[in-house]
């Protein structure tokens, strides 16, 4: 028995170990094809805003999808270093949750690999030339633990938004981008799309929805879309050529992030029972998703960011009107006397 499991542990030392970016791709990738991502199944709209309670931080971009896959209750994480600091201890057998780091190393030095092992070559943004200074960036695996997973940490419940609140905030985010930046939304038709040449985004009326988080993700969906105009955030990299090609699916996915996201922090969520329906009206999507990350790992750290980039943008624009809400009678009046 002993000789069996010495075998398996040779056999499980010779398996080459994937990179960071191929790890995050293939955890993403089979999060998918079991319908565990946080676009399919956020009820927990909390999952998509994790912070750090020892720094106070959020994590954003890849790190945000990662930690919401863990399927953790709550939303706080850190290091097990950071836990000790503060005299909390991590329960013993718990396992951390991967996320990653752009670090800076010297070329020069150890072979030009990282403290995690990983070859860096070019790097994460590196440059060959002698002209430059020998330090390249490359990707670091860290390890963080779940609030549920330490023992000590005071836990803060957040307060729960009110349903007619949640849905005020989500109807501001709309508004936000019709005030704020002009986009055109028309109601009425059976499709869901936004059309570029025309800046609109085209929704079916709100009754052909199964509930609201239906109507919000969608068009929360369509709104990112949006933003890849030119007087928005400019993404023309983000126009599709057809359907299946790689660009189409890199947006698809970074929209379907933005999304998510949009709707966890305006707190929009919707049961298991719906996603299980959500479910099958994206397996088209998911093919080519997963198609695209496969063929380019590096396709899933594009899409997080530029998630993240796209939700900063709408939800600063729906602040910005709330806030300038209280004086759009005086607006109005200063406007005419000018």
């Amino acid at each position: 028995m002993h000789a069996t499991k010495e075998r398996e542990s040779q056999a499980q030392s010779n398996e080459p170990k994937l990179d960071v970016k191929s790890q995050v791709a293939q955890t993403l990738i089979e999060a998918m094809e079991q319908g565990g991502t946080p676009w399919q199944k956020p009820w927990k709209s909390q999952s998509l805003s994790p912070k750090n309670p020892t720094t106070q931080n959020a994590y954003r971009g890849i790190n945000r999808v990662l930690l919401a896959l863990s399927g953790r209750s709550s939303n706080l994480w850190c290091t097990y270093q950071q836990a000790a600091d503060k005299g909390w201890q991590v329960k013993k057998g718990e396992k951390g949750t991967m996320i990653v780091k752009v670090v800076e190393f010297d070329r020069g030095g150890r072979d030009g690999r990282t403290e995690s092992g990983e070859a860096g070559g070019s790097g994460v943004g590196g440059n060959d030339s002698p002209d430059q200074e020998r330090k390249a960036m490359a990707l670091k695996r860290y390890f963080v633990f779940n609030a549920d997973q330490i023992e000590g940490m005071p836990i803060v419940e957040e307060p729960v938004p009110k349903t007619f609140e949640t849905v005020e905030r989500a109807e501001a985010v709309i508004e936000a981008m019709k005030q704020q930046t002009g986009l055109l939304i028309i109601h009425g038709g059976d499709r869901a799309c936004y059309v570029p040449a025309l800046d609109e985004v085209r929704l079916p009326s709100k009754k052909a929805f199964r509930t609201e988080y239906d109507y919000f993700s969608t068009a929360n969906h369509e709104i990112c879309h949006s933003t890849m105009h030119e007087k928005r955030l400019n993404r023309s990299e983000a126009y599709a050529k057809k359907w299946g090609d790689s660009a189409y699916a890199l947006e698809e996915l970074t929209a379907e992030i933005g999304a998510a996201i949009l709707s966890s922090e305006t707190g929009v969520v919707r049961s298991p029972e719906q996603a299980a329906v959500h479910l099958e009206d994206h397996a088209k999507y998911l093919r080519g998703w997963i198609k695209a990350i496969q063929k380019d790992p590096m396709a899933i750290f594009t899409a997080a960011k530029n998630a993240e980039k796209i939700s900063e943008y709408v939800l600063g624009l729906e602040r910005q009107m709330t806030a300038m809400a209280p004086h759009k009678e005086w607006l109005a009046e200063y406007e005419i006397t000018q």
